[in-house]
């Protein structure tokens, strides 16, 4: 039932911080389940040395990524933010993919496998839950 269907529904005034907590709760999402499937996935014979490379590869770019999106939050210039932006994105891709070659080269190519799986599940998490908080955030602002 909507606002417009019952006028004397409560509003609730603390809604956007509501979901400020929510969204921020869910931005580590991913990195938390790369450190929880960990387990599993190497008692299940998942290899050490490709799971652990992916997945310190995997966190130690999202937060560069926290990092520099925060700077560049700041950054007044609008053309300026966007290609620096763009390029911090692309930089951090070409890193993935280079520590996983180099992963498969140095270990075996079921280690090179391990750590290409880690960062496609952890990028998919990643990507799902900024989908779902991004529209969340353009119903809220509408």
């Amino acid at each position: 039932m909507s606002l417009s269907e019952n006028p004397s529904a409560p509003v609730s005034l603390n809604a956007p911080a509501a979901f400020a907590r929510r969204s921020a709760s869910l931005a580590y999402l991913d990195m938390l389940l790369v450190v929880i499937v960990a387990v599993p996935a190497l008692s299940l014979g998942a290899p050490a040395l490709g799971y652990t490379v992916g997945a310190v590869a995997w966190i130690l770019q999202r937060l560069v990524s926290v990092a520099v999106d925060s700077k560049l939050e700041n950054e007044p210039d609008l053309r300026r933010r966007l290609g620096l932006g763009v390029a911090s994105s692309m930089l951090r891709v070409w890193v993935l993919a280079c520590t996983i070659l180099a992963v498969g080269v140095a270990g075996s190519r079921p280690d090179g496998l391990t750590a290409a799986l880690v960062v496609f599940g952890a990028f998919s998490c990643y990507f799902l839950v900024s989908a779902v908080t991004h529209r969340q955030r353009k119903r809220m602002s509408a």
